[in-house]
């Protein structure tokens, strides 16, 4: 009679999803400590040290613009826009916002112009969120040929206003860069480690609503927008101009960096990821454990990225079906994450998303 008791737990255990063991005892500080002090504090502080390298830069081109400085530049804006992708899914402290703050894109030119022309701005209004940061320094610097944007820099009328936009700009993302690797390399991180409970404001709880918000992100913004999709609808109507980087035509480039390092959270490297925290929960999806499916998916969506022809923006016209299949893949991984693994951790995904999925 006992055994035919355990069979009927062991049933019931498959049929309603739920595992015997418990959330609490998984050690979860121990998550916490690898993903803080191994991953987070090194990438905030690896951004720091790119932001710096391309201040510097900006200010020898400044001081004299030629297409030498300008190469430099540009040179030091892609890797510090790429080490950027790292720390965008882990932007949850408070006080720092960075995503918003550094790259809100599609770039808001026609203010960006207002701007130089009138030599006054506040980049601390709503009106100029999408006319500073990483959007930004890609418009003033791939906007046109390198030799026009050296003659913006040198004998247009409103070169002296666009050099000091520039340096403006540049110094905004030096400060907040240097104030959020510094908050995190001495006291957040303490409180990181400490909040290892499972209640709202905990940074397990946080991790998982930032990376679901960030695939959400990937999805909707860097892919989504320029194919026209708006929620579950589609326009049809093809927008290059919002992606990201669209002047660059770095944003295939960015985008799988940024899943590659969404991916480096998730595992959690060498040390404990959200992959083992799922193995411990015994965690399944369609009979294969949910970890494996899960960083399989990542690797999809990355091979799906690499698979596109050229920029996203050109994309668009050439190879609109393959960038189409990016978006569907990345919106299958978003609801892994943001509905398998958040319910299997008792997550409560708390950010605002009326598009439909």
């Amino acid at each position: 009679m006992r055994h035919h008791f355990v069979v009927l737990v062991c049933i019931l255990l498959v049929i309603s999803g739920c595992h015997p063991k418990n959330k609490d005892q998984f050690d979860r500080t121990s998550l916490l400590t690898n993903l803080g002090n191994n991953i987070i504090v090194p990438a905030y502080q690896n951004f720091n040290a790119t932001v710096l390298v391309l201040k510097q830069k900006g200010d020898a081109f400044a001081a004299s613009p030629s297409l030498t400085s300008l190469d430099s530049l540009k040179q030091a804006y892609l890797a510090s826009y790429l080490s950027f992708q790292a720390v965008e899914a882990y932007d949850f402290s408070a006080s720092h916002d960075l995503r918003t703050a550094l790259n809100s894109f599609p770039a808001d030119t026609a203010q960006m112009k207002s701007n130089i022309l009138s030599g006054s701005y506040d980049f601390n209004t709503v009106n100029n969120l999408r006319a500073k940061g990483f959007p930004a320094i890609d418009y003033l610097l791939f906007a046109t040929s390198a030799q026009e944007v050296v003659s913006l820099f040198t004998t247009d009328a409103n070169a002296p206003n666009r050099k000091q936009y520039l340096n403006d700009v540049m110094s905004e993302i030096t400060s907040k860069s240097n104030a959020a690797s510094s908050e995190w390399s001495s006291t957040f991180i303490g409180t990181f480690i400490a909040a290892s409970g499972m209640d709202v404001g905990s940074s397990v709880g946080m991790l998982v609503n930032d990376m679901s918000f960030e695939m959400e992100r990937n999805r909707r913004e860097r892919v989504g927008n320029s194919l026209g999709y708006v929620g579950s609808l589609s326009s049809g109507v093809l927008s290059p101009y919002s992606v990201e980087a669209y002047y660059s035509g770095y944003s295939k480039e960015l985008l799988i960096e940024n899943l590659q390092q969404s991916k480096t959270l998730y595992t959690g490297a060498a040390g404990n990821g959200f992959d083992d925290y799922l193995d411990y929960l015994n965690a399944t999806y369609y009979n294969d454990p949910l970890s494996t499916s899960i960083s399989h998916q990542f690797d999809v969506v990355i091979q799906a990225a690499q698979d596109v022809q050229g920029n996203f923006s050109d994309a668009l016209v050439n190879d609109k079906p393959t960038m189409e299949t990016l978006f569907l893949e990345l919106k299958k991984l978003t609801v892994m994450l943001k509905v398998d693994m958040s319910s299997q951790l008792g997550v409560v995904i708390n950010y605002s998303d009326n598009d439909g999925d």
